[in-house]
């Protein structure tokens, strides 16, 4: 529900039409200036973006109106601009007849981000430094957009308020040197605000089918800058058929009308991108796979299981694995190339594998992430480090810090007042809340969620606003505050029991299912064939480069291990973007018996550690069938592990 701007009853038409919009300008302009000041003063003091600058050969090309292709050999001036060896680039230094082409171009995902920086180039001069009001537009784009979400559940003085609380934000500013990732943020905002606006008004059907024209545009557009906006697509569809004013069943028409229009919309925009994805591969179910890994386990905080999906967060580990899973399940078929189509169809159907099989850790994944999203504006306080914002970033950390678990408290109480409006708008809060919420679960990394912070502004600014018209309304006599607590304690009953019920069967039924599957999947790879490793502290012996990863099982007795707790698979340091030492901590169990550790080891692999006391291994084997592990888990599994969770669970809700 937008909040109608607050003017005076004599002021003239005309001028409360142009206030709001003169409004979002000015902080538009003053955000561009703020942002491009603070990239030019990062920068200067030595710190260096990072966005895969040495793949921006295409726009180089675009703004020397060469087109947007490549070379097949790079001149010697171009290599080193792309590999920032020096700052600037001008076009009359690329040879006249330098043959371009698309041959072996992989940009392809990033078209329109390419065109975005080439057409800002030839208006800047081709120069890593001269990017800054490139990154200020940006900047200023996003802040308007975020004070359009705001606006939907808030006057303008609350919207500008949070719009300029996202704008000093730490997390905002220090994303916003890394054009790559940051680049997504207005996409997303703009796709939120059609949502919100498509979800808070009754509109048309014409202008129903019109929103989602747009949202296929947007959409569109975005993916050729991040193919990560590839994850909002199912979002209008389930926005448009449940959550619509007028309810489900109605407006049939109209919303396939809208459907059409968004698919429509979205396939001419997008046709450049997923083009080049089908040809060339865009390694989207690889980053996929990159967020399953341990080291994410902590920042979701979660309280790991006794098997992992993956213990690097490295390209090279994840490529070692798919070309191991492919060599295992297609023999005769040839080694994927990384990033290549093939890559992308043996690492999908790898994700796959682990998603039908442990359902429950991915919906866990995204409670976990759901619940940290609105805690953003509470969280991550850091000071950039220019001195000009300091007396700024002071007072926020007053005014903000500590205040733990004010995010979720503020979610509460925002669900239930927008439920007393409406439960239609309850629900929908409630699913884009853990929709938005929940997807940065893919891969928990601040550079991929930092633009979802808005969540968290908007709870506390809503909850202001909500509150103090509340209470003018009871003081005034319009409102009885008896009827109002009822209708928020009866409405947002019903919304929380619904998201409760809905939530806490998809988490149940999930992990059952998952239970059964780990443990019959742990139980084959136990009774899969092995053949003892009799020297287990070397390389191993006959493992032709082909047949790499291999797989081991390692029995250890902590009683006979003394205090040792842990055991190290060692690699050669010296390998080139191949040392995959890693620890495997073991704890000895109240049940009887030794503990089993499985482990995928790699080319470069050169033995258990040998500091261990005697006895404390007792037998290593090797896999000998790989075709019958499809895939390669790391496991701790004590004696009795066929009596533990065989799941993820949610360290702050369900204990350590």
């Amino acid at each position: 529900m937008i909040q109608p701007s607050q003017t005076t009853p004599g002021a003239r038409p005309w001028l409360r039409r142009l206030a709001e919009p003169v409004l979002i300008a000015v902080l538009a302009l003053g955000a561009a200036v703020w942002g491009t000041r603070f990239w030019n003063e990062w920068t200067r003091q030595g710190n260096q973006p990072e966005f895969y600058q040495i793949y921006f050969e295409p726009a180089v090309m675009v703004a020397c109106h060469r087109g947007f292709l490549i070379s097949d050999h790079q001149p010697k001036a171009l290599e080193d601009f792309l590999w920032r060896r020096r700052d600037a680039l001008d076009c009359a230094e690329l040879p006249s007849d330098l043959n371009l082409s698309t041959k072996n171009m992989y940009q392809g995902a990033w078209t329109y981000l390419q065109y975005m920086v080439g057409f800002s180039w030839r208006a800047l001069g081709v120069s890593w430094s001269r990017m800054g009001p490139l990154f200020g537009v940006l900047f200023g784009t996003v802040l308007a957009l975020a004070y359009g979400i705001f606006r939907i559940g808030m006057g303008p003085v609350l919207a500008t308020a949070c719009a300029l609380g996202l704008g000093t934000s730490s997390m905002q500013l220090l994303n916003l040197p890394h054009l790559r990732d940051y680049a997504k943020a207005p996409f997303t905002l703009a796709l939120v605000l059609i949502i919100g606006l498509l979800i808070s008004k009754r509109w048309s059907g014409k202008a129903v089918i019109g929103w989602g024209a747009a949202y296929g545009v947007v959409l569109g557009f975005g993916y050729g800058f991040r193919t990560d906006l590839l994850i909002d697509l199912p979002l209008f569809l389930a926005v448009l058929f449940l959550f619509l004013d007028g309810g489900i069943t109605k407006n049939l028409v109209v919303k396939v009308g809208a459907t059409a229009a968004f698919i429509a919309s979205f396939y001419v925009t997008s046709l450049p991108i997923t083009s080049a994805v089908i040809e060339r591969g865009g390694c989207q179910w690889h980053v996929a796979l990159l967020g399953l890994q341990t080291p994410f386990e902590g920042p979701l905080q979660l309280t790991p299981a006794p098997y992992d999906f993956g213990y690097a967060y490295a390209d090279g580990y994840i490529v070692r694995t798919i070309v191991g899973y492919t060599h295992r399940m297609s023999p005769e078929a040839p080694a994927p190339i990384y990033c290549s189509a093939d890559y992308d169809r043996e690492s999908g159907r790898y994700l796959m594998g682990i998603v039908s099989t442990f359902p429950g850790d991915f919906v866990t994944r995204a409670y976990a992430s759901m619940l940290q999203m609105v805690e953003l504006p509470y969280a991550n306080l850091v000071r950039p480090a220019q001195q000009w914002v300091a007396p700024l970033f002071s007072i926020r950390q007053r005014l903000l810090f500590p205040r733990h678990s004010w995010g979720i408290m503020l979610a509460t109480v925002a669900l239930v007042m927008t439920s007393a409006v409406s439960i239609r708008l309850g629900l929908a809060m409630l699913f884009l809340l853990a929709y938005v919420g929940g997807y940065p679960a893919v891969q928990f990394q601040e550079r991929h969620f930092f633009h979802l912070e808005f969540i968290g502004w908007w709870m506390l600014g809503f909850v202001v606003d909500r509150g103090w018209r509340t209470a003018r309304a009871v003081l005034s006599g319009e409102r009885a505050l008896p009827q109002l607590a009822r209708t928020a304690v009866v409405n947002g009953g019903i919304v929380i029991g619904c998201g409760l019920m809905v939530f806490g069967t998809l988490l149940v039924a999930t992990r059952t299912y998952q239970q059964r599957q780990a443990l019959s999947l742990i139980d084959s790879f136990m009774a899969a064939p092995k053949e003892e490793v009799a020297q287990w502290m070397q390389p191993l012996d006959s493992v032709a480069p082909g047949d790499w990863p291999q797989y081991l099982a390692v029995e250890v007795d902590p009683q006979a291990c003394g205090t040792t707790r842990s055991l190290t698979f060692r690699y050669d340091p010296a390998a080139p973007n191949g040392d995959f030492t890693r620890v495997v901590s073991f704890t000895p169990s109240a049940a009887p018996g030794r503990t089993t550790i499985l482990a995928a080891v790699f080319e470069k692999y050169v033995g258990l550690d040998a500091a261990l006391p005697a006895g404390c291994v007792t037998r290593v084997a090797r896999f000998t069938h790989l075709q019958s592990v499809p895939l390669l888990l790391g496991a701790t599994l004590p004696p009795d592990w066929r009596e533990r969770p065989l799941y993820q669970r949610l360290a702050r809700f369900e204990g350590r």
